[in-house]
């Protein structure tokens, strides 16, 4: 069945301001529809994903970094149907599957959106648009983390973070590199990571990587959780020229111009710290979304290495997301929360 049309409105859930879900997003009947340009591709969204940058933005806290006109519609993690495409598009056809990070653009809480070619990629095969909506941006970043990392065969690994959005994915594919992965996460999720492909999981409530395996014990840390005390745990388990990988501050609230100097200051603390003469590199991961990058983890899913867990659909309303956002903040989901509508 071909797509219809695109309308000239849609209804869109869009953010008025910076603050909280419950104040500043709401629901309008008559956001235009907007033709692509040259090298995008309009495509009808049917699925959504949340990821903590999602309220970060809603919330303000990264305005230092990038800022936001007003009505912006949010949601970067997107899939669903093109309905059209721009006149130099040749990747893309009207009704193909796709998905995407859609970056800065956001839009996943529309009906509509125009996304850049260069961002797209066509949808796993055999995945519905809320498990195709679950990947983008958490499984491109955890893909970075484990490129940044030098993951191959026999790499010894730590996930710390393993059941998350990001730690979910890497764990996967840190286990189809052929790496030895030891996962840590909540006693509560010990089974789930050990399925997902870990060969040991430690439990962060009751120990931690220094006390479980001591020093010179992994070639790499993965750190998605965030805070000093993972870095220190680092040092002392990482081998002579371990990475340590996080794509976590050690305080993850407002961005100011006196955070940004204690973060800068803080990677140049650590790389000296880790500079001496076991050469430990200190790396943090920014994901920069790309269609090639986000092939990639196409190409991992269809072969049957990655597979996205989603802890919980919403429906794609506003009452969803503003749901959605609640339970991401209380920080214990295993795997993704998606919208659908």
């Amino acid at each position: 069945m071909t797509s219809a049309p695109a309308p000239r409105t849609q209804q869109a859930i869009v953010q008025t301001r910076y603050g909280g879900a419950r104040d500043v997003l709401a629901l309008i009947k008559d956001l235009p529809v907007v033709p692509p340009s040259a090298h995008e591709v309009q495509v009808q969204v049917r699925a959504s994903s949340i990821n903590p940058i999602d309220w970060h933005m809603i919330e303000g806290n990264r305005r230092l970094i990038t800022r936001r006109r007003f009505p912006f519609t949010p949601m970067f993690d997107l899939a669903g149907v093109v309905t059209a495409v721009g006149s130099e598009v040749t990747t893309f056809s009207v009704d193909d599957r796709v998905y995407a990070d859609n970056k800065i653009h956001g839009g996943g809480g529309t009906e509509y959106v125009n996304v850049p070619e260069d961002l797209l990629a066509h949808a796993p095969a055999g995945l519905g648009f809320a498990e195709t909506a679950a990947i983008p941006l958490a499984a491109q970043t955890a893909l970075t983390c484990l490129d940044r990392g030098d993951i191959s065969p026999g790499t010894r690994i730590a996930i710390i973070g393993a059941s998350g959005g990001v730690g979910h994915f890497a764990v996967q594919m840190a286990r189809a590199a052929g790496a030895f992965v030891v996962g840590v996460s909540s006693a509560h999720n010990r089974d789930f990571v050990l399925k997902l492909g870990a060969d040991e999981v430690v439990d962060r409530n009751e120990t931690d990587l220094t006390a479980q395996y001591g020093a010179d014990s992994f070639d790499v840390v993965i750190d998605t959780v965030g805070g000093r005390n993972q870095w220190l745990q680092a040092r002392h388990v990482l081998r002579q020229g371990g990475r340590f990988v996080t794509i976590s501050r050690d305080e993850d609230g407002v961005v100011t111009p006196a955070a940004i100097i204690r973060l800068l200051t803080m990677i140049t603390v650590r790389r000296i710290q880790g500079a001496g003469k076991r050469e430990i590199k200190y790396i943090p991961v920014f994901l920069k979304a790309s269609r090639s990058l986000l092939r990639r983890v196409t190409a991992l899913v269809d072969n049957g290495h990655v597979t996205p867990h989603v802890a919980r659909t919403f429906p794609l309303t506003l009452a969803g997301l503003r749901q959605g956002i609640e339970e991401s903040r209380a920080g214990r989901t295993a795997g993704k929360l998606v919208l659908e509508r």
